[in-house]
């Protein structure tokens, strides 16, 4: 009886967050074509990410990343090769794991999951395609924000888009908090990403 109480109150708080974050973010995800009905019924979706015409504040991510690197290692050698393996690690997994365990949080409410790798018959290709990755140097600080693009495919034809959904500004973690490292920043952005990409498709009634 009390976990199912639990169960109860658990669903409530996350009908209370869609129909929050729905009202608050309705500007930031639009489906901009396609259909999301052939999700219903779906338990298991796969994504993956790409990184396809990124760019850093104004800059392309190629020069952005020559410059820090160039720029830490002058400081000090050796720390901006240091620092490219982590930005390479950031890419490829700390920040797919925050948008998919947050996605996830939100997708209990339809018992749907979301996997990097294993059997599912549609896929989310998540593109990023802008980061700021703000700053915070106690007196002052910029939130961070990302913009993407989301396309829908089946995995047995993934050169068709079923369906493309936009996401636009997603904020990072608050400005006044003592969020110091670009990555915390920046997996922010990811966070809110895959917890409102869950919240849009439920409200889309989409599973």
């Amino acid at each position: 009886m009390k976990r199912n109480l639990k169960n109860f109150g658990t669903a409530l708080l996350i009908l209370a967050f869609v129909a929050v974050s729905g009202a608050s973010f309705a500007q930031k995800l639009k489906l901009k074509n396609g259909d999301l009905s052939v999700l219903k019924g779906q338990k298991e979706v796969l994504v993956k990410f790409t990184y396809e015409g990124l760019k850093i504040g104004k800059m392309p991510v190629e020069e952005y990343v020559n410059k820090k690197v160039t720029e830490k290692n002058k400081k000090k050698p050796g720390s901006g090769d240091q620092w490219l393996k982590k930005w390479q690690r950031d890419l490829d997994s700390v920040f797919p794991r925050h948008f998919v365990n947050h996605f996830n949080a939100m997708g209990k409410l339809k018992h749907v999951k979301m996997h990097r790798t294993g059997d599912a018959k549609y896929m989310f290709v998540v593109n990023t395609t802008f980061i700021e990755p703000g700053y915070n140097v106690g007196i002052s600080s910029k939130r961070a924000s990302a913009n993407m693009v989301v396309t829908l495919v089946a995995v047995s034809d993934p050169g068709k888009p079923l369906a493309t959904i936009t996401i636009s500004k997603s904020p990072g973690n608050s400005m006044f908090g003592a969020n110091y490292s670009s990555t915390d920043r920046i997996a922010g952005c990811f966070e809110t990403a895959g917890e409102y990409l869950a919240s849009f498709l439920i409200r889309k009634k989409a599973f």
